[in-house]
């Protein structure tokens, strides 16, 4: 079965709108969310301007600070939050609604009112950086096999369609593959889980030091572990083919209970033919006595 096919039809998306504003701006560069923030920014604080000091709108100023704190982080949450309630302070005194001419609130409510504002504002930046924490692990998560470390199928279907892209741009070809270990379930039986576990995360920890921290790999089975990586040409990518299997090889030699590990690859230009036949060569690979390579164009 190929390792990049589709899991079934896509679940219709329940996502609130405030969701979707938080993880488009979350995959925003800094270049692309700047311009957005100054926009938003200058809005706010001249829509607080042009109303005046009898009419509050102290709430829109959490939409920029918010978006401030959760793509740029809690430092620079809180000085945006310190020029915010300066800049409100100024524009609207230091009273509240109806009493907001600063020369008719007694100097101890001044105080009090200014830092309740900034205590609001604190508050905000701290529950919306700590929700980006939770966001970041969480979707951090959500794409790594927790046993070895490696991506999951999801995650490596992601990063194959970037290589896919930076095949065309550098007129490259990509070389998917996919290691499955012999007789896993034999030593699952025989030695038990916890030393399979151990040799599986020996055969991924080799496998991501054979490639280029910017390759993908993953875990795509029980016991199947893939990469896709770019070379230059058919003959480069049998060679890394054969680096990759000679390291994983290694690993497997030196665990607790030896194994060993059937490896099949192919080379093309299009992600499609390159992932879709993996298996392919992998399976007969396996018919040719196990802890073999075959490589297929």
């Amino acid at each position: 079965m190929p390792f990049l096919v589709s899991s079934g039809p896509t679940p219709r998306d329940v996502r609130s709108p405030i969701e979707r504003a938080l993880e488009w701006s979350a995959a925003l560069s800094t270049r692309q969310a700047l311009p957005w923030l100054a926009a938003g920014w200058a809005s706010v604080i001249l829509l607080d301007i042009l109303s005046g000091r009898l009419v509050s709108i102290s709430a829109l100023y959490m939409v920029p600070l918010c978006l401030t704190t959760w793509r740029f982080g809690r430092g620079w949450g809180l000085l945006a939050g310190v020029i915010s309630a300066v800049l409100t302070l100024a524009i609207n005194g230091f009273g509240d609604g109806l009493s907001a001419q600063s020369s008719s609130v007694p100097l101890p409510i001044a105080m009090w009112n200014a830092a309740m504002r900034m205590t609001a504002v604190a508050f905000l930046i701290l529950l919306v950086s700590a929700l980006r924490r939770t966001f970041d692990r969480e979707r951090l998560h959500a794409r790594i096999d927790p046993l070895t470390g490696l991506g999951n199928r999801r995650a490596f279907a992601i990063e194959c369609r970037k290589l896919a892209l930076g095949a065309i741009r550098d007129n490259r070809i990509l070389l998917c593959g996919l290691i499955d270990l012999d007789d896993f379930k034999a030593i699952n039986d025989s030695h038990g889980h916890a030393v399979g576990d151990q040799i599986l995360q020996m055969a991924a920890s080799a496998l991501e030091g054979s490639v280029r921290p910017y390759d993908a790999t993953a875990r795509v089975g029980g016991d199947e572990l893939a990469f896709c990586l770019l070379v230059r040409d058919a003959a480069s990518a049998e060679r890394k083919a054969k680096d990759i299997f000679d390291r994983v090889s290694l690993a497997l030699r030196l665990a607790p209970v030896p194994a060993t590990c059937s490896l099949g690859a192919t080379a093309s230009p299009d992600l499609d033919n390159a992932s879709g036949q993996a298996d392919r060569p992998m399976y007969t690979a396996k018919q040719n006595g196990k802890g073999a390579l075959y490589f297929a164009v």
